[in-house]
């Protein structure tokens, strides 16, 4: 598990490495840390003192949680754990 302290005194908890982007007044980018992929969409949160605002989450989310403890708990999906790209799809017909 990996514990990032982020603004406000919150705490981000995830099952898998990530990477998070934060602005000043707490917005955050979070972004599942795979280097096969590319860059798979932000889960986005808005954070305050007392709050936690879910903007935006990815298909790649599976659970988040919000706890009364100032934790954000992070579990992903094992879809892009599990993909292979063992065979092409594309064939040339010309």
């Amino acid at each position: 598990m990996v514990i990032i302290m982020v603004s406000h005194g919150w705490q981000v908890h995830s099952d898998h490495r990530v990477r998070i982007y934060q602005e000043e007044d707490g917005n955050l980018a979070i972004f599942l840390d795979l280097r096969e992929f590319g860059d798979p969409a932000p889960l986005l949160i808005d954070l305050s003192e007392q709050s936690v605002s879910i903007v935006s989450t990815p298909h790649l989310v599976e659970k988040i949680e919000v706890k009364l403890t100032k934790e954000i708990v992070i579990t992903w999906s094992d879809e892009p754990f599990q993909l292979s790209a063992t065979e092409g799809i594309y064939e040339d017909t010309e």
